[in-house]
């Protein structure tokens, strides 16, 4: 791995206290959401829920995030991002408190429901907001700060919810481990009321032009693969351990944490080596190397070998995600970075939804098929990616024309 220069070190100094804030918010709110991520299949299966009434659930709350990201960019102009971003936490917090207090499966899908319109409206908000927080050249240090401290809050929150149902010991552990998710947004509302609500009022209202939707549908299409792949196969990993090898749910966690927690650290290199060998070349070399990992995962004989490829292909798929989206946001003005962040994630969404909800029926039936069906996937989002966007550094770089 790339080691960390003194130059390099300095380029993760400097930042606003707001982007520090939003740095601290991130944390807490990886920390909250991967515990419920974790837990809450679980906590589905304890109810009596199946793979199927499980995606369903899922499915639901991607849906309706896919749908309402097609206006929410123009919804968090309209509004300002800090309170666009509050509005979401208010949801996130009685969509928890529905969960742990009325589990019965009408009540759980309305929850869904909020959840999808909280998602929807924080994301972009979030993105926006700290992206005007630091010019276009340290854009991808700060972008790496924010996931890696994200990832490791995140690693914590699947250590925790492996851990937490034992301590909190009841009629049913998982309902309290909920609960103690949802307390952690109030933390996440106190931090976000003290960032300077400025950006996103000098905003216009944004006419989506022919050119503009173009190039956002180069960054769209591919993530609609990759979201259709994850979606498949990811919500379920927990539960496709602790089937097919008997893995207890604390080991799980620590897996799912370590994972985590080595993504983290491996983050602060990732800018390094996009300076070096350029974005694109970064991201295809990454992602296409995860590939060929999650085709080779449901063939390991035993959790020990299991549970390295899954690592391993963790990390390689996620670690160059702020890389990505430093890289988009090079190709779009101010004013229309919520709104293609929006966009490209209802891409994203829309299809994670069907995938979650194919990838139910698909595992009730198979536990090898689904990892297949997610590798052709990658393999053809790595590839649409490449053919939009090969040799495009090599072109800024002799004779300074943008894509």
């Amino acid at each position: 791995m790339l080691q960390l220069s003194t130059m390099s070190l300095e380029k993760y100094k400097g930042f606003s206290k707001d982007a520090k804030l939003v740095v601290a918010y991130s944390f807490f709110g990886w920390l909250g959401g991967n515990i419920v991520w974790f837990i809450l299949p679980f906590y589905l299966k304890s109810l009596g829920m199946g793979f199927t009434e499980i995606g369903t659930l899922f499915s639901i709350s991607t849906i309706v995030q896919a749908t309402l990201l097609l206006v929410s960019g123009q919804v968090s102009v309209k509004l300002g991002y800090k309170r666009t971003i509050l509005l979401a936490l208010s949801l996130f917090f009685v969509a928890r408190l529905i969960q742990v207090f009325v589990p019965i499966f009408w009540a759980l899908a309305l929850s869904s429901v909020i959840v999808g319109i909280a998602m929807a409206l924080e994301w972009p908000s979030l993105i926006a907001l700290l992206s005007g927080e630091v010019s276009e050249e340290k854009r991808h240090y700060l972008f790496t700060l924010n996931s890696a401290l994200g990832t490791a809050g995140a690693a914590f929150g699947m250590l925790l919810g492996g851990i937490l149902p034992k301590i909190l010991d009841g009629i049913n552990p998982y309902r309290r481990t909920l609960f103690f998710a949802a307390l952690l947004i109030l933390i996440q509302i106190a931090l976000i009321s003290f960032v300077s609500p400025v950006l996103g009022k000098e905003e216009k209202k944004l006419k989506l032009r022919k050119d503009l939707l173009m190039k956002i549908a180069k960054f769209s299409l591919p993530s609609a693969l990759i979201g259709l792949g994850a979606g498949v196969t990811i919500p379920y990993m927990g539960l496709y351990f602790n089937l097919k090898f008997g893995t207890s749910l604390e080991n799980i966690g620590g897996l799912f944490a370590l994972q985590q927690l080595v993504m983290a650290v491996g983050m602060f290199s990732m800018p390094i080596l996009a300076d070096r060998i350029g974005s694109v070349k970064t991201i295809v070399s990454f992602n296409g190397s995860a590939t060929a990992l999650i085709i080779a995962l449901p063939f390991a004989p035993s959790f020990l070998i299991a549970s390295v490829i899954y690592i391993v292909r963790t990390i390689l798929m996620n670690i160059v995600n702020p890389i990505w989206d430093a890289f988009m946001m090079k190709f779009f003005t101010k004013e229309e970075r919520a709104t293609s962040i929006a966009l490209r994630s209802f891409a994203w969404t829309s299809t994670f939804g069907i995938g979650q909800y194919l990838g139910g029926i698909i595992f009730d039936r198979s536990l090898v098929l689904p990892f297949l069906i997610t590798g052709f996937l990658y393999a053809a989002s790595i590839v649409m990616f490449w053919m939009f966007f090969a040799g495009y550094e090599e072109r800024v770089i002799s004779n300074g024309t943008s894509f």
